[in-house]
């Protein structure tokens, strides 16, 4: 009896036993296998070069420049604290801080390690002439993002940084990694997954130690696509110099296609410092700086317009019959109101000033009262015609729309009732009116190509496919009044008396407009917008500078010494 139940237990032991491996063996082998299979092969990432970024002409703006990265391979390490001793001598750093490093990142035993990056060329040859002495260090070239023209083009073209943790999980499935650099600002940004390489790698199978047993398989990396832009690299440079010390912008662009020729905003910042960990607490101290270079002034900063929106409330005048060009106001240096008065900034006024003289000579009092014989309502609309008060489309993140502001805007929005004396304001480019730099450059091109306006726009080409461009929207403005206005703003420049004389080039004629916007904060903003050559116009040229005074100094040389370097160094004014 006993035995039989030793023999029961045994049986079924047994046969528990044999039903464990088949669980195991067959039931569950799949997994296992995928287990096994996931353990001893080893996926190895290389990166994907970023495409590069042109100018026009064919100049690299952004490339990828060589460095050299110092790493460590542990399987190949023979001495340990000999090998990170002499390492550390040659860096410049300390052994502990090597074995950090190595801590830190160990993932497997034949993975490269990187102990530091884009080291010195002195640096990287003195540890390959050192290659024996040092098993296990190697110097791997690799390719870093190079800012050519480092601050210079910084808010054009943006710059790149690690991916975070909500970007990852919303660009996974695009094949993004947790090493992945992004665009944070510019083309860099909303061309992203044009210029992004696709990862290669190389797939390894390992032994159960973790060192390498054989390579199973490889595939390259692929270049991302590369990226011509409309700018002329070397103007653009200039442009920024220009702007060195000042805050403001300047815009070049094409009048009759919107090609953005130059963009710049100052201060400015080097976009090669946030490719650099190293140069975290720059990049963090940039981000928090009072000036604010991070702000791309050309299509972020908003301001009143000054005098320059004369150009707009003549022309709403003239093509509502408000005034003729014959129409002629006495400027005694006071337009008074009520009990109000409200001053020219010439002292003692101009004397008897007609539509050309009250351009030329940006008489605020003839300007008062040709803004209210149109009213706020039909300076509003015109102002909209232009494009002001909504963004201009360039394809840029984060363009700012400005602000027209008219009596139904102020009563849905305040809740307020509009008053004369704001209209009176409004027709020299003061109170609530704000507009961006880049949105008064298509307000100028209207005038310069006659009556139409351009979508501003960067993209020449990618890859070798030519990007189209935006047809100009059209601007319903009479042929007679445009004529008009593009008299007088070449006499601007050309007359004696005319506010942006300074701006005179030897041998191209200049169209233009001066302003001087009042600050509270301060000294005035300054502006000056215009074309040349005034007969064919070839660029349209806008230059702010905060706080700079009369728009007819500092705001005009600027423009002046532009204009000389476009028709010295480029083939701009050349053109057909």
């Amino acid at each position: 009896m006993r035995a039989r139940i030793y023999s029961t237990i045994i049986s079924v032991l047994f046969l528990l036993i044999l039903g464990g491996i088949f669980y195991l063996q067959i039931l569950r082998w799949p997994l296992y296998h995928g287990l096994s299979e996931r353990n001893h092969i080893r996926l190895i990432p290389f990166e994907g070069l970023r495409g590069t970024i042109y100018d026009r002409n064919g100049l690299p703006i952004v490339d990828n420049r060589l460095s050299f990265d110092v790493v460590i391979i542990p399987q190949e390490v023979e001495n340990t604290d000999r090998t990170y001793g002499r390492l550390a001598n040659i860096l410049g750093t300390s052994q502990g801080r090597i074995e950090s490093i190595v801590k830190k990142n160990y993932y497997a035993p034949f993975a490269p390690i990187v102990i530091a990056s884009d080291v010195n060329k002195d640096t990287a040859f003195t540890l390959e002439e050192m290659k024996q002495e040092l098993p296990g260090v190697l110097v791997q070239s690799q390719a870093l993002r190079w800012y050519v023209y480092g601050e210079r083009t910084s808010h054009v073209i943006g710059y790149l940084s690690l991916i975070n943790r909500e970007e990852l999980e919303r660009l996974r499935d695009y094949g993004y990694s947790m090493s992945d650099l992004v665009g944070r600002s510019g083309v860099e940004r909303i061309y992203d997954g044009y210029l992004r390489g696709k990862a290669g790698g190389m797939q390894v199978e390992v032994d159960a130690t973790g060192r390498l047993v054989k390579v199973l398989g490889n595939k390259n990396p692929t270049k991302g696509r590369d990226i011509t832009l409309t700018l002329d690299a070397k103007l653009q440079a200039y442009v920024a110099d220009c702007l060195t010390g000042l805050k403001g912008a300047a815009v070049v662009m094409d009048p009759d296609n919107g090609d953005i020729l130059a963009l710049a905003s100052s201060p400015m910042f080097d976009s090669n410092i946030f490719t650099d960990p190293n140069n975290n607490d720059i990049a963090a101290d940039l981000v928090r700086a009072g000036s604010r270079p991070l702000l791309n002034r050309a299509i972020n900063g908003q301001y009143p317009p000054g005098s320059t929106f004369k150009l707009v409330v003549a022309t709403a005048a003239l093509e509502t019959k408000k005034i003729t060009p014959h129409t002629t106001f006495v400027c005694d240096g006071v337009f008074e109101l009520g009990n109000a008065e409200f001053n020219c900034w010439k002292e003692g006024g101009h004397g008897p000033q007609d539509l050309e003289q009250g351009i030329v000579h940006s008489c605020n009092v003839y300007f008062y009262n040709t803004g209210r014989k149109a009213g706020p309502d039909i300076i509003a609309d015109y102002a909209q015609r232009f494009g002001l008060g909504k963004p201009t489309g360039i394809d840029l993140i984060g363009e700012s729309s400005g602000l027209v502001p008219s009596p139904a805007w102020k009563r849905s929005r305040r809740n307020e009732k509009w008053y004369e004396g704001e209209t009176i304001n409004y027709a020299i480019g003061q109170g609530y009116l704000l507009v961006t730099p880049l949105q008064m450059a298509e307000v100028v091109s209207v005038f310069a190509s006659g009556g139409s306006a351009p979508k501003p726009h960067l993209i020449k080409k990618i890859g070798s496919s030519e990007v189209s461009v935006p047809k100009p929207r059209q601007v319903n403005v009479s042929k007679k009044t445009l004529d008009m206005i593009r008299s007088a703003m070449r006499q601007v420049v050309d007359s004696a008396e005319g506010t942006g004389q300074r701006a005179r080039v030897e041998g191209v004629s200049v169209a233009a407009k001066t302003g001087t916007a009042q600050n509270p904060q301060g000294e005035p903003h300054a502006w000056f917008v215009g074309y040349a050559p005034a007969d064919k116009p070839k660029v349209v040229m806008v230059v702010l500078i905060e706080h700079g005074g009369h728009g007819g100094y500092i705001a005009a040389d600027i423009s002046k010494k532009v204009i000389e370097f476009i028709r010295d160094n480029t083939e701009i004014l050349k053109a057909k």
